[in-house]
Order: structure tokens, then sequence, then C-alpha cells
């Protein structure tokens, strides 16, 4: 059976219009209405919506001498509307490469994907200072899902935060995800990082402190004119 999750963006009744038209392929306004026991004239109103946000699209048909009639379809991006179970898929695999090639085989694959992330995102923080670097870094792990922020602290350290973890499922069966991801972060912003907590231990985000490099504590120090205090947290 085919749903529309019940927090996407929609509302009840532009879901349901997506959800018939994900049953049956292609359907006219009429059709739809009389699904639903809406009015055609709503209905109308909801497609030329889901139309407008790239959802829906429609084809003109003509039977014979009749007026040409409109029938809509759901596009690709609809797509992102409906639930998406990709961890399953995920853990799958990971249990066969651990079966098929042990603990040495199943760290190789975490370390190829995490030397896949930096070599994506490497060319986008290239040329940056540390502070545009973390704010970059944080603006693409927000594009990501992370619903990521940077917050700059007064020492000059930052709190790099993540209230959302794209891979929660993934990640609680396998620590070394989220052991890679520490390094992955301290890979591209050339700096130590430690994390303090994170939400498959029970947090509420993965909060990590980020360290100014030495060499920019310095050149911070000489534009302020008085020295900056280093707090080192403990690693969770």
């Amino acid at each position: 059976m085919f749903s529309v999750p019940t927090n996407n963006p929609l509302g009840r009744s532009r879901g349901e219009i997506v959800r018939l038209l994900r049953k049956r392929e292609s359907a006219r306004a009429d059709e739809l209405a009389r699904a639903l026991g809406l009015s055609k004239q709503c209905v109308r109103k909801h497609l030329d919506a889901l139309e407008r946000d790239g959802y829906v699209c429609h084809a003109i048909e003509r039977n014979g001498r009749g007026r040409p009639v409109h029938r809509y379809r759901l596009t690709t991006q609809a797509n992102e509307l409906f639930p998406k179970r990709y961890e399953l898929l995920s853990q799958a695999l990971l249990v066969q490469v651990e079966a098929l090639w042990g603990t040495d085989g199943l760290n190789a694959v975490f370390c190829r994907c995490a030397e896949e992330v930096i070599r994506r995102l490497r060319p986008q923080l290239e040329g940056l200072g540390f502070d545009a670097r973390v704010r970059k870094l944080a603006q693409l792990l927000d594009g990501l899902g992370y619903e990521a922020r940077a917050e700059k602290q007064p020492d000059g350290s930052y709190v790099l935060t993540e209230w959302n973890c794209p891979v929660t499922e993934v990640a609680r069966e396998y620590r070394q995800l989220c052991d890679r991801e520490l390094i992955v972060y301290r890979e591209l912003l050339g700096a130590e990082v430690f994390r303090e907590t994170r939400i498959v231990a029970g947090g509420a985000s993965c909060l990590y402190r980020v360290l100014r490099p030495r060499t920019e504590k310095r050149r911070a120090k000489r534009k302020r004119g008085h020295t900056t205090i280093e707090f080192r947290r403990r690693e969770i």
C-alpha cells in the first residue's frame, strides 16, 4: 500500500492526490475529484499548486471532438515525498561485507567511504580561512540533511551542531561510522575536532568542538591584542 508521510509538506488533500496518482499512474481532475469526494475546482487548485512545486505535470488528452482535458501524473521529484528505507539495504550490505571479509574488510569499507566524502567536499573548502571553512562545512552538512549549525565561541573555537543524523539506524549498529565522521571533519577543516555528544548515544544532537589551529590563533591574537584560552573537552 502506498502512503505519503504524515509529516509531508503538502497537507492532507494534496497528499491524497499524490497518493492516488502514485497508484493510478495518471488521472484527470474529475477522476481525482470523484475518488476523493472533493469538487473539481478544489482539485484543480491543488493540482496547480503541485505542478508549480514540481511534483506534478500534465499532458493534454484529446478524445474525438470533445474538449481537450489535462491528464496529470507525478514527476520524478515527487519520489522524495514517499518513505525511503535505504538504511535496510545499507545494513544488509554491511552484514554481508563483515561475513565475507571480517572486521578488517568492514573497516576498509568505512575508510573508503570517508575518503570519498573528503574527495567530494574538499574542493568546496579549498582556499578558505579557518572561520569561513567551518561555516562552509556546516552549510554543506546542512544541505546533506544534518540540520547543521556552526557557532563561534569567545575563545575562537567553534561548536558544530548536527540536529539530525541521516544515518541513525546504521550508526547505532556500526560505531565505525561515527568514528570516520570525526576523522572526515578533522581532515576537511585542518583542525583538531572533538565530539562531545552523539544522537545515537542518547544526545539531542551530535555536537563537535572545533579548535582553532595554532597559526590562526596567533593571527587572531595579533588582531585582538590579547591572549586566548583553549578549552579541551572529553571526546565521546
